[in-house]
């Protein structure tokens, strides 16, 4: 059994009383801003924040109801049993930092803070803090491998700190969330004399679905408009992110299908081009 969650009173107060509303938690008390007062990139943060507060509060209320349904059945069953572990799961709380973090980078328009900065290690880095996420989907994630040209192994960028680590994060996480339970998301750097190239797995699909998937993501690095009026595909936080975070460090990002990714594995990759030198968007 899991630690029993933070109650708020609201929550613990409705739990115990039992009342008959449908389970809804009590909205806070902080007003939400008016949608016409947002005209600047930090009132948007500050909305943004405002919707995880209510994020939060509403998670609260349902983890606390499901502490007490779980203490409730002696023996619940198979389906039950998943549903009340769901509902306690850290991942929603997770995300919703996540949402926030995106946020505060995305309205960060300050310059960069060049330092030098070593890729092998700043990738492996994050690969390590990724590497819960891979477990219960038995996800492989093996370290980052450095091809060398002509000798070269040196993976060193003048890189911002505040950005290229969660640049990297993020976008681990979007290809965990693209694979299948059993993959391999395979991680290359491949060093050259003004920059070094980084490739990650990002989904395994094949043929028709490939050459598909690299032209959406292709559109969506470039940010060119879709033909005609169709709406353009929804792309993830973690990809949004990883857009701006490349842009904002003069690199650029690329998709690529099987046999520019690697010979054994991946079907589609990312490719994110780092300059060695700084070049400032």
């Amino acid at each position: 059994m899991s630690e029993r969650p933070q109650f708020s009173p609201s929550s613990e107060q409705h739990a115990a009383a039992g009342r008959d509303d449908g389970g809804a938690v009590p909205a806070p008390s902080e007003a939400m801003p008016e949608a016409s007062g947002v005209g600047s990139a930090a009132e948007v943060a500050s909305l943004i924040d405002q919707v995880a507060h209510d994020l939060r509060s509403a998670l609260n209320g349902i983890q606390s109801w499901a502490y007490v349904l779980d203490h409730s059945l002696d023996a619940a069953p198979p389906p039950a049993q998943r549903a009340l572990a769901g509902l306690r799961t850290a991942m929603q709380l997770v995300l919703i930092e996540h949402m926030e973090e995106s946020v505060r980078l995305l309205a960060d328009d300050a310059p960069p803070l060049w330092q030098p900065t070593e890729l092998k290690a700043a990738v492996n880095a994050a690969i390590d803090g990724v590497r819960p996420a891979t477990e219960p989907r038995r996800i492989a994630l093996p370290e980052v491998v450095v091809d060398a040209v002509n000798g070269n192994a040196d993976t060193t960028v003048q890189g911002d700190p505040r950005r290229l680590e969660p640049l990297l994060r993020h976008l681990l996480l979007h290809c965990l969330k693209q694979a299948r339970n059993g993959d391999t998301i395979t991680v290359r750097l491949t060093p050259s004399d003004e920059e070094v190239q980084l490739r990650i797995t990002e989904s395994h699909v094949h043929g028709r679905r490939a050459e598909e998937r690299v032209s959406t993501l292709t559109d969506f690095f470039g940010r060119r408009a879709v033909p005609g009026s169709r709406t353009p595909p929804r792309q993830s936080s973690g990809l949004m992110l990883t857009r701006r975070m490349v842009e904002m460090l003069g690199g650029r990002l690329a998709a690529e299908q099987e046999d520019q990714c690697s010979a054994n594995h991946g079907n589609v990759c990312i490719a994110v081009i780092f300059p060695r030198a700084p070049r400032p968007h």
